[in-house]
């Protein structure tokens, strides 16, 4: 299969930079350390590039306090809720179990309140491990190896995360929490504990036009980032005065299946309900559906809903979109469309009414995903949702329905609440409003609520464009498009006249089951 190849900047060109990478110069200080001999003069010197990482942290670091008398400490940290007794080594072997007892020692003269933080560069042996879990009761200590402490000294932003990270795995996971291949092996467990069934199933329900029931639908597209939605909430629409605000989680992924660990921990901290909807997209087509259980389905089955494309590109595009609670959410990044299905990039974007007053769940967030960065609340510029009435008597096609099943609003019977329509702009004459020009650009179908929803069993002769709603996250951007329908009988409206003349066939196609055959709808 051969892959398309992404188009390639000029390198000649005046406007495309390489920024230089420039090393922090606590790391290259770390490495001029190298070369001094003397495993005390080493630990000083290292015990003052440390103070400086927590310094740049934002910490109080107080060198030689006294806060252990008559036993000498090597520094002290202090943040606004915590207080570090800190040891520094850099010797040969691992640090064992005499070091351990000296810092417990310095704790007992300290305060219940202290915490210890053992730096050590050589690690720490298997014993002192055991007895640091075994004796916890008498004194936390922490540790930061070689990996911690490199981390620490090219990222002080990163301390604080850091240390609740290392606290939280000795006190209730009963576990020294080691930098080498920390990550890794974090990694690999919750890897392990990813199960694609646990993810909630969608409210809603996609059938073609004759009935059929569809995992997903797709039809002609491209890259745009972009997904359908049945529900956008506005976080400005609140009585209070100013604006909403964004917050952006990037998240440290390496294949696709730390994208499904990330839907999985979005739904055991109560971050998944039932009204999510999704899109990804390739050269040439795009696939839609609802549901996070069917984005992970759709995922996992690349080979199938890829397979009888002709020119594929090397990676694929998905957004994720979730109403949460004070506003919504989407999942965006791009995956390769290859065996290994390396993750080049993901993030969470929120668009919150305002900042929560309580963040200890967004917090979790960070904590749960190791977000490498601090997160930061920004206000939104311009208002988070616009809205347009399209005056003119647009068509639709339709493809199929979104179902909602009886017994959720109503108990006797399924209602249509949203449509699956060719996209009257795609192919056509028609000139899209100008909200909606590089949003539909490059799609072949839509997705549209219902302005008035009917069931099931009483379809309607037409559907028209009403209206549409979109906002933009950072790096995506949410469309609800609506439709409204009207009876042929009684009716002295002129009907409109047929805009799908030339409409591209591949626009037209859905899928009958999981395997990714097309047939015309």
């Amino acid at each position: 299969m051969t892959l398309h190849e992404e188009e390639r900047p000029d390198t000649a060109d005046e406007d495309f930079e390489i920024e230089p990478w420039y090393p922090s110069d606590l790391m290259r200080e770390l490495h001029a350390l190298r070369a001094i001999p003397n495993a005390q003069r080493r630990g000083y010197k290292l015990e003052a590039l440390l103070q400086r990482a927590f310094q740049r942290a934002h910490f109080q670091a107080a060198h030689n306090p006294k806060m252990a008398e008559p036993r000498q400490t090597d520094f002290a940290v202090i943040s606004h809720s915590h207080r570090y007794l800190c040891e520094s080594k850099w010797e040969s072997r691992p640090t064992g179990s005499d070091v351990i007892d000296g810092i417990r020692s310095r704790l007992r003269r300290s305060g219940s309140t202290v915490v210890g933080l053992l730096f050590t560069m050589s690690g720490i042996t298997d014993q002192a491990a055991e007895e640091i879990v075994k004796y916890r009761s008498d004194g936390l200590v922490l540790v930061f190896d070689e990996g911690d402490i490199r981390l620490a000294l090219s990222s002080p932003h990163e301390l604080e995360r850091h240390l609740q990270l290392k606290h939280d795995e000795l006190v209730v996971h009963g576990r020294v929490h080691r930098g080498e291949n920390a990550s890794e092996a974090a990694r690999a467990a919750r890897r392990a504990r990813t199960r694609v069934e646990q993810l909630p199933t969608s409210r809603y329900r996609l059938l073609s036009a004759d009935g059929k029931e569809l995992p997903w639908f797709h039809g002609a597209g491209g890259f745009n980032l972009g997904v359908f939605c049945l529900d956008l909430p506005d976080v400005d629409w609140v009585p209070a005065a100013g604006s909403g605000v964004c917050l952006d989680m990037p998240i440290d992924t390496g294949d696709q299946r730390d994208v499904l660990r990330l839907l999985v921990s979005l739904s055991e901290l109560g971050w998944t309900g039932n009204q999510s909807q999704w899109s990804i997209q390739q050269n040439g087509r795009n696939w839609h559906g609802c549901g996070a259980d069917t984005f992970a389905k759709a995922l996992r089955k690349w080979k199938e809903r890829t397979r009888q494309l002709e020119n594929p590109h090397h990676s694929e595009e998905f957004v994720y979109f979730e109403v949460c609670d004070g506003g919504f959410y989407t999942v965006s990044g791009s995956v390769s469309a290859e065996q290994t299905r390396t993750v080049a990039r993901c993030n969470v974007s929120f668009q919150l009414v305002g900042m929560p007053l309580d963040p200890g769940a967004l917090q979790q967030l960070y904590r749960r995903f190791d977000v490498p960065s601090r997160g930061y609340f920004r206000p939104l510029v311009e208002r988070s949702v616009t809205r347009q009435r399209i005056d003119d008597h647009v068509p639709l096609q339709v493809l199929g329905y979104v179902v909602e099943s009886a017994g959720q609003r109503w108990p006797q019977e399924d209602w249509v609440v949203g449509l699956l329509a060719v996209n009257p702009y795609h192919g056509t004459g028609l000139q899209a409003p100008d909200g909606l020009v590089h949003d539909l650009a490059g799609s072949g179908v839509i997705v549209c609520a219902l302005r008035s929803h009917h069931p099931l069993r009483n379809p309607k002769e037409r559907y028209k464009l009403w209206s549409y709603e979109r906002a933009r996250t950072s790096d995506a951007h949410a469309l609800r498009v609506v439709a409204e329908w009207w009876e042929a009988e009684g009716d002295i409206e002129e009907e409109p006249a047929d805009a799908r003349a030339g409409a591209d066939d591949t626009s037209v196609r859905v899928l009958k089951d999981s395997t990714g055959d097309p047939s015309p709808a």
